[in-house]
């Protein structure tokens, strides 16, 4: 079933220049359970739709509906009961430096009808859950990145919200405390069923814990669908940058890579291979040079993980013949495995 619906969804801002358009005619929908996740670039409008699926800003035109409830009409204290079912986790973890992790987690809950000792009771269970067990007494500045950010966590499922809303909570960790944060956000979505939404503009994070995926461009959803079929066949430019970037290492200081290495290897073409599930583990190359008088230079690949299957990159150079390499690539398509062909 789907909790969130966005049916044409825009937001605009007046400015000194007039009009702006921060979000424009957006439609996705979250099933219950799922870890969507929305990228894009600085600007590209994940901080205006993140106010809007909380209910901090309305929208110009069209519905946000959470649970199938029409958020922009309710107000007072139908509001204020519905943000308690949507979980905030920060870029910047936005905690209180003058109480300790306990107090921290336990703040959501001074509003609610439970005793003194209920509030401790309950957020003992969330450090345990997000592995904080010692560290009840210690404040903001004693702990770590990973550590600030997993009392966000337990802080943002304290009132037992329906949704959990990431806006860029990994942006200030390491590679290897992102990577620890993201585990326990599985982990949570697995154990309590939660659904989260994470909006970044690492794919990456993407790639690593998210079922599904919208890529978000100037205002609007320009791409979307199962992580695993992004990846491997991206359809628009600024979608396949992203992949590139989280594919193939070179890529993050060159965008256009393949054109790059096109341009270096002079002798023959270069070729961005993709591949799904099992036929990463298909012997591709044994099986074209067979078929086609064409020479095979591997350049770089990988094989990476979803949360539901896996996909290999591999960039190779073919020469010989220019009709055998045409050969040579349309056999890779007859094969199914995705294709992309680098500029000269």
């Amino acid at each position: 079933m789907a909790l969130i619906n966005l049916n044409q969804v825009s937001k605009e801002f007046s400015g000194k220049n007039g009009t702006v358009s921060a979000v424009s005619d957006v439609n996705f929908t979250v099933e219950e359970g799922e870890i969507f996740g929305i990228v894009g670039y600085s600007g590209a409008g994940k901080s205006t739709l993140v106010r809007l699926l909380n209910g901090l800003e309305a929208p110009s035109s069209g519905q946000v509906l959470i649970d199938q409830q029409d958020v922009a009409v309710l107000s007072g204290k139908k509001l204020r009961e519905f943000r308690k079912e949507i979980g905030m986790i920060f870029q910047h973890f936005n905690l209180l430096w003058s109480r300790t992790v306990i107090e921290n987690i336990a703040l959501p809950l001074e509003l609610s009808r439970l005793s003194r000792r209920e509030r401790e009771n309950k957020a003992l269970d969330l450090i345990k859950l997000v592995g904080l067990e010692g560290r009840e007494d210690a404040y903001p500045s004693q702990l770590s990145g990973g550590q600030k950010q997993r009392v966000g966590i337990a802080r943002a499922l304290a009132n037992d919200p329906k949704i959990l809303l990431c806006d860029e909570g990994t942006s200030a960790l390491d590679p290897q405390t992102t990577d620890e944060v993201l585990d326990l956000l599985a982990s949570i979505n697995q154990k309590l069923g939660l659904t989260i939404v994470l909006i970044t503009h690492e794919m990456h994070v993407i790639r690593k814990i998210c079922h599904k995926v919208a890529v978000m461009e100037k205002g609007k959803i320009v791409e979307q669908g199962d992580v695993l079929e992004v990846f491997s066949n991206p359809q628009q430019e600024v979608t396949k940058r992203f992949v590139q970037q989280e594919t193939v290492p070179e890529t993050r200081s060159n965008p256009d890579a393949l054109n790059f290495l096109a341009e270096s290897f002079t002798a023959g073409k270069i070729v961005q291979l993709t591949f799904e599930g099992h036929k990463a583990r298909s012997p591709i190359i044994s099986k074209v040079i067979r078929h086609c008088q064409v020479d095979v230079n591997v350049i770089q690949g990988q094989i990476q993980q979803t949360q539901t299957s896996s996909f290999g990159t591999l960039i190779i150079e073919l020469t010989g013949a220019e009709e055998e390499i045409e050969q040579a690539i349309h056999f890779f398509k007859e094969e199914g495995v995705g294709v992309e062909v680098g500029q000269e």
